[in-house]
């Protein structure tokens, strides 16, 4: 009855026709069958087609190439290289669906909506594409991936001062995720079939022009927020040291956002003109249209990849992997051959001025290493380590404005939250650089400064000072905190700080370069904690001054614009020294408490309960440190017990003992002699800041379930039974039954 045939004017008066003609069920059963007959026939326009075999073609051999080079080298997949192989997926996927779309109609056998075919395509449609109806054409998990890159930019750079930016496992399980949850509502109402334009997707919708209009419009206004704020706060946020490699970074970015929105903006209004004149019957050259937004469609997928690829690091990686960087260093030694030849006829003069000025060079390369040495990761990795080192010079001067207050009177703004509770009182230092600068009682060198000139105004919230500082005063080694954190003593530290990998919370650790203090972030929920437990934990450590706990000095918040606050904590650091051997992080759990495999290097993971066990078997001391730590280790944790606290560890350092270093001067707190007189242990207890809440409870059975074990012995527990299997752990280790 119908020839195969491209959409027209008058194809599209009859669907709608019978669309909006339907009167009772039997018509409406009739109207369907009479539009699936037309929409059985429709083929994809001759241009489109070739546009679609043409472009599909070489977007399968680029983007497969592409993800087959990045899945090979691991360096192409540091983040956000990870979010570019998502996006080579899913639009090798949607040239896939198109090609076949495209061959079905060349070979005039234009697919039918019920066919296995045509819901193949549809599938592939919905995996690839986020059609809210015929006239919403817009690729959901390449638009997804596009997002998820501005919006990963934005949060490293907020989020710098984390150890640990874990994030990306999120974004490819929130895409597949939204893809699935797509793909399940639409065929279970069933919607895939033909639609006018000769392509298997989403059937034709009856939703209203201005629904989408505004789903269309809410499309673009979504990508324009997060992509324009991504470029504009990290243009913001570039350190004046890093102005000139940042531009390549922010040409590349830019054209990545511009590129897929106007490509992505043109596609769509095509279509939605096109949409509309088929709904209102507009005299319009409806396959014109139609071909135009299939040449949008393939550009989308042959520009993206290409653009994607001259990301700076991308293209760096690439063209040392294809041999260009040998290339040019073969051209530079080939050049430094004809220089040395044409220096044998000058005399020797000129040849000693030649070696003084490849000495030179050599001095130059090796002053300008460590910048050179930046080229090795992402941009936004080398931005996000800068503004890290930027944070800890802040806060470290804001430590020490903190401690020098005590004795001295400071020309920045002090405010005193008293309070008739002294648990609660407050101060807050609110500095600004020249500040810092000019007030501190040291100098300070030109590379802080340059570290910090860019960097706005910041607020430091001391919690409970007096507090803390009786803490602190009534140790028996007594601690300078304001010596410890000197900026000039700890400047390369500070420097360094960027390299710092945090623990599995990733959660950032500074060790003073005297080694004596940690720094420490903690997150909101554990800084309530220490406030809400405080009192508590202050009675107990005064009366106990042979606690295992490692005592906290400081508790503080730092507020700073266009970045997330950040809570520390200032503790005694166990440790105490670089020297470590071997580091145990004991719970007394079982399960997932095991690191060392055959390969593992003992000296550079922190080894857990199974470890010691395995390795280590006891501590060898004498009888009466074993009765000491077991005794205090115990009463420790029966007071973490009290305040409904878990996830405790006792960390033991054992430490290689320094040439001719057979005896320790005197008795240190949490330092223990080992039987073999080339090691020490110091031994605290750590991580103490972790209630019994719902999400631990969460991950107990969850993990449970997983293993199908109802007796797992999981770390999280109850605080009474993590208590009691701690102390049994103890006793076992320090062999006091």
């Amino acid at each position: 009855m119908y020839n195969n045939q491209t959409i027209n004017i008058s194809l599209c008066t009859q669907i709608f026709e019978n669309i909006n003609s339907t009167i009772n069920l039997y018509g409406i059963i009739q109207k369907i069958i009479t539009i699936d007959i037309i929409l059985n026939h429709i083929l994809v326009n001759q241009v489109s087609i070739w546009f679609y075999l043409i472009g599909c073609s070489i977007s399968l051999i680029l983007d497969t190439f592409l993800f087959i080079v990045f899945l090979y080298k691991s360096q192409l997949r540091q983040s956000p290289g990870d979010i570019f192989l998502g996006s080579f997926v899913f639009e090798i996927i949607m040239a896939i669906q198109w090609y076949i779309t495209a061959v079905s109609s060349y070979e005039k056998k234009p697919l039918q909506s019920n066919s296995l075919e045509c819901q193949f395509t549809a599938a592939l449609t919905l995996i690839s594409r986020n059609n809210i109806s015929l006239m919403i054409h817009l690729d959901l998990g390449q638009y997804f991936y596009i997002l998820a890159f501005f919006y990963f930019l934005t949060r490293q750079v907020k989020t710098s001062f984390k150890a640990k930016n874990n994030i990306q496992w999120l974004i490819h399980l929130g895409v597949i995720i939204l893809t699935l949850i797509t793909c399940v509502i639409v065929f279970s109402l069933n919607l895939t079939g033909k639609n006018v334009d000769g392509k298997c997707s989403i059937v034709t919708s009856l939703l209203a022009d201005y629904v989408i209009t505004l789903g269309y419009t809410l499309t673009i206004l979504i990508y324009v927020s997060i992509g324009g704020y991504s470029i504009y706060y990290i243009k913001r946020n570039i350190p004046n040291q890093y102005k000139e490699r940042a531009q390549k970074f922010l040409k590349f970015s830019i054209i990545y956002f511009l590129t897929y929105l106007i490509l992505i903006f043109a596609a769509q209004l095509v279509e939605l003109l096109a949409s509309l004149s088929c709904t209102y019957q507009w005299k319009m050259n409806l396959n014109a249209m139609y071909d135009t937004a299939a040449f949008f469609d393939v550009m989308i997928l042959i520009l993206l990849p290409i653009i994607r690829v001259n990301d700076p690091y991308t293209k760096r990686i690439l063209l040392k992997m294809f041999g260009y960087g040998q290339k040019q260093k073969q051209i530079i030694e080939e050049n430094e051959l004809e220089l040395s030849k044409h220096n044998s006829s000058v005399d020797q003069d000129l040849s000693l001025l030649t070696s003084g000025i490849s000495q030179i060079r050599q001095s130059e390369l090796i002053i300008n290493r460590e910048r050179q040495q930046t080229d090795d990761n992402p941009f936004v990795n080398v931005l996000q380590n800068k503004k890290r080192g930027q944070i800890m010079c802040k806060m470290i001067a804001g430590l020490q404005i903190d401690q020098y207050s005590k004795y001295n009177s400071l020309d920045v703004e002090i405010i005193n939250q008293k309070s008739d509770n002294i648990y609660e009182e407050k101060k807050i230092y609110k500095f600004i650089n020249d500040q810092i600068i000019t007030t501190m009682p040291y100098n300070l060198c030109q590379e802080f400064v340059s570290l910090v000139e860019d960097f706005p105004q910041i607020k430091v919230i001391s919690y409970t000072p007096i507090i803390f500082h009786t803490i602190m005063n009534r140790e028996k080694e007594k601690l300078n905190i304001y010596e410890s954190l000197d900026i000039n003593n700890n400047f390369e530290k500070i420097t360094n700080a960027s390299k710092n990998e945090g623990g599995k919370s990733g959660q950032f650790f500074f060790y003073s370069q005297d080694n004596q203090l940690i720094i420490k972030t903690v997150t909101q929920q554990e800084l309530k904690i220490i406030l809400t437990m405080l009192k508590n934990y202050f009675l107990y450590i005064l009366s106990n001054p042979n606690t295992l706990i490692a005592k906290i000095y400081g508790l503080y918040t730092f507020e700073q614009e266009n970045q997330k606050n950040i809570n520390i904590i200032v503790m005694r650091n166990i440790a105490k020294t670089s020297n470590t051997f071997r580091i145990y992080d004991l719970k007394g759990s079982s399960y997932d408490r095991e690191v060392a495999k055959k390969d593992t290097n003992l000296q550079k993971v922190v080894l857990k309960d199974l470890d010691f066990l395995n390795i280590e078997k006891y501590l060898y001391i004498s009888q009466e440190d074993a009765s000491f730590i077991a005794e205090n280790a115990i009463k420790d944790s029966n007071f973490f017990k009290s305040q409904g606290l878990i996830d405790y560890s006792l960390i033991v350092f054992k430490i290689l003992n320094e040439q001719n270093q057979n005896l320790i001067p005197k008795k240190q707190a949490n330092i223990f002699m080992c039987d073999d007189i080339r090691y020490r242990y110091h031994i605290g207890i750590i991580d103490y800041l972790q209630e019994y809440n719902v999400q631990k409870q969460f991950e107990k059975y969850t993990k449970k379930i997983i293993k199908l074990n109802q007796n797992l012995d999981t770390s999280s527990q109850d605080p009474k039974i993590y208590a009691n299997r701690f102390q049994q752990f103890i006793r076992r280790i320090t062999k006091i039954e």
